[in-house]
Formats: structure tokens, C-alpha cells, sequence
């Protein structure tokens, strides 16, 4: 899935259009993306749980040290930073992905895999 983006690709949001604390959902190519800035700092993870496709853009996000978000459907916890599951029922990792800002708009793409 994260093969799709291995080059920077633009979200069409902006990053002045990023609310502090309020995650977006961005369509790029197939891929749903969650979207997030904390204060001075931007996380991008595959917005569909992968435990059971629950939208990430409308969990819970909580700051901190180490920011997560918990999926709204079956209460799935994930590190926005790197997509590594804290609490299941997911079985796995959510996918992540860098994040820049680039001429006032967001980009992402496939996060370098963990060796």
C-alpha cells in the first residue's frame, strides 16, 4: 500500500488549513491518509484502522511526549509518530508516513521500513 508513495506526494491540504489537535482525512490516489499537527509538529498514518477499516480522522488524539490517536471504532491505540500499536484489538502497526510542508501544502510519503 505505502509503495504508491515513495516519492513526496502532495495531500491537497494546506498547511495553514491544519487545525492544531484536529486530525483530516486526505485522499491521495487510493490511499486514505490521517493527518495531524500537534503545535510545531505534523504525523500522517493510513487513516483506516487496519484492524477493521475505522476511521482514524474521527478517534481521539492525545498529545504529550508521545502523541496517539485511538480509533472510534473498536478503541485501537497507535504512537502518531511511527504508527506502532499501543493497545489492540489491532494486531499490527499502522502504516506511517513522513510529512513535510512544502510550499504552504502538505506532502507525504512512505516512511523508510523499520530493519
Amino acid at each position: 500500500m505505502s509503495e504508491a508513495m515513495e516519492d513526496w506526494t502532495p495531500s491537497g491540504v494546506a498547511g495553514a488549513d491544519l487545525v492544531d489537535g484536529k486530525p483530516v482525512r486526505a485522499t491521495i490516489g487510493a490511499i486514505d491518509v490521517f493527518l495531524c499537527r500537534l503545535g510545531d509538529r505534523l504525523f500522517a498514518l493510513d487513516n483506516r484502522c487496519n484492524h477493521m477499516g475505522g476511521p482514524l480522522h474521527r478517534g481521539v488524539v492525545k498529545g504529550g511526549p508521545q502523541p496517539t490517536v485511538t480509533c472510534p471504532v473498536h478503541g485501537s491505540i497507535f504512537w502518531l509518530a511511527d504508527g506502532r500499536l499501543i493497545r489492540g484489538p489491532a494486531s499490527r502497526p499502522q502504516p506511517a508516513y513522513e510529512i513535510r510542508v512544502n510550499g504552504g501544502m502538505i506532502e507525504v510519503r512512505s516512511s523508510p521500513r523499520p530493519t
